[in-house]
């Protein structure tokens, strides 16, 4: 009996510790022809890949860091938390001059301009001096819905982007436990959620521009795996991505092997 109970044991603790998952999605843009995305997960690790791209995206979840590259130039490209900091400083300078530059335009014509353009100066200026604070991302709200769907075999909750009246996104959002996913392959996704939101949004901050939708899912408390994402433009959809299957099958550690 002991023996048996050993067993099962060790079985329970070989079947966590291959903890494996591959999940594809289907995406249709607003123009081009349909094509698919595939993400697989493994050991703290997750490759993206595209149809329509030989390239090879790699995020490493314990160094925190993403790369990209052309499997045959052996072209790479790679972003960390060091390099990500030196781009948004450079940015930011650049951003700055812009601000001096505008400024300086606005005191030339400040006496000529209309109520409505002095207006639109200060708006501009604000957006560029304080981007984190000005602009259109500030307008944006997550709003849980009641609604449910049942995708690829799993059910979802719907959320909604909304700015002001605006729906920009709806997103269904599914629970961990409904996709089988481990709880290693699960925080490796949601860290690669956030570190794809650290990215875009400190990039587009630091060039001052606010017109993306990209949120963060922590902050608007949305746990769980994203499983389809609509993009809206006046009520019509533009763009449409979805899962289409997964799997917790075995993948081969030499996809995860970084080019040399």
């Amino acid at each position: 009996m002991r023996l048996c109970l050993t067993s099962i044991v060790l079985l329970s603790i070989s079947q966590y510790a291959i903890a494996d998952a591959t999940l594809n999605f289907k995406l249709t843009p607003e123009s081009g022809e349909p094509h698919s995305i595939s993400y697989a997960i493994k050991d703290q690790q997750l490759r993206l890949t595209e149809s329509t791209s030989e390239r090879i995206n790699l995020f490493n979840q314990t160094l925190k860091q993403f790369i990209s590259y052309d499997p045959k130039s052996g072209k790479a490209e790679m972003i960390n938390a060091q390099i990500l900091e030196q781009r948004v400083n450079q940015l930011n300078r650049q951003r700055l001059e812009k601000l001096a530059a505008v400024k300086k335009q606005l005191d030339i014509k400040l006496e000529k301009m209309t109520a409505r353009e002095r207006e639109i100066g200060e708006e501009l200026v604000n957006q560029l001096a304080y981007p984190e604070y000005y602009g259109e991302h500030t307008l944006l709200k997550v709003v849980p819905t009641e609604a449910t769907k049942q995708i690829a075999g799993v059910e979802c909750k719907v959320y909604q982007l909304i700015k002001e009246k605006d729906r920009l996104k709806e997103f269904c959002v599914a629970r961990q436990q409904a996709m089988n996913l481990s709880e290693q392959d699960y925080q490796t996704l949601r860290h690669f959620y956030a570190f794809d939101y650290n990215m875009l949004s400190r990039l587009m901050l630091a060039m001052g521009k606010s017109s993306f939708t990209i949120i963060d899912y922590d902050k608007n408390d949305m746990p769980g795996i994203i499983i389809e994402t609509i993009e809206f433009k006046q009520s019509l959809m533009t763009q449409h991505m979805i899962l289409t299957g997964f799997d917790a099958n075995s993948i081969d550690p030499d996809m995860f092997k970084r080019p040399e």
